[in-house]
């Protein structure tokens, strides 16, 4: 049985490619209402939120993911799915910074769906009291635990270009968290 990339340690995400041999082919397939609910259905479990763009839900086939549907083109998915792609490479003393990101396994041809881990909530008191300066959507919706690291969820409206500086900002308690 093959290894998938995280049992490897390598969390670099996997963005399918389209294999199918014709435009033609892809047009019949979709056309086939029964096969493109089979596909959500199969890929899709419980719904576990939605945001202004996106709509998440429990990876059916792994509940250690997430699946989050993008239908209006607002490229979150493509955010989150570049930037975790810069980040999971980060070496030597900029390592430190993917332990804040939650990891992104893979991501549809399109972006219009992208895989992700889950996080967990835990208790209030366990929050950090600072985050990385280029954060910038500092509500507790946005981020949660994987294991003990306490990680962000929703980075698609993340600056677009990140200077990673280990200056921290602090958190208002009263405000969000």
């Amino acid at each position: 049985m093959k290894k998938s990339n995280e049992q490897k340690g390598n969390m670099q995400p996997i963005r399918l490619e389209n294999n199918i041999n014709s435009i033609s082919e892809v047009s019949v397939i979709s056309q086939l209402q029964d096969v493109n609910t089979d596909l959500i259905l199969s890929l899709c479990g419980k719904k576990l939120g939605s945001g202004s763009y996106r709509t998440v839900y429990e990876h059916n086939w792994d509940k250690r993911y997430v699946v989050k549907i993008e239908p209006n083109n607002t490229e979150c998915n493509m955010a989150e799915f570049m930037l975790w792609s810069e980040v999971c490479g980060l070496c030597g003393d900029l390592a430190w910074v993917k332990d804040w990101f939650a990891p992104v396994l893979w991501m549809s041809p399109n972006g219009k769906i992208l895989v992700m881990r889950r996080t967990q909530e835990k208790d209030k008191k366990e929050r950090p009291r600072k985050v990385p300066d280029f954060f910038t959507d500092l509500k507790r919706e946005n981020f949660g635990w994987i294991g003990n690291k306490f990680v962000c969820h929703d980075y698609g409206f993340i600056h677009k270009f990140i200077k990673y500086g280990s200056k921290m900002q602090k958190v208002r308690q009263d405000a969000w968290w």
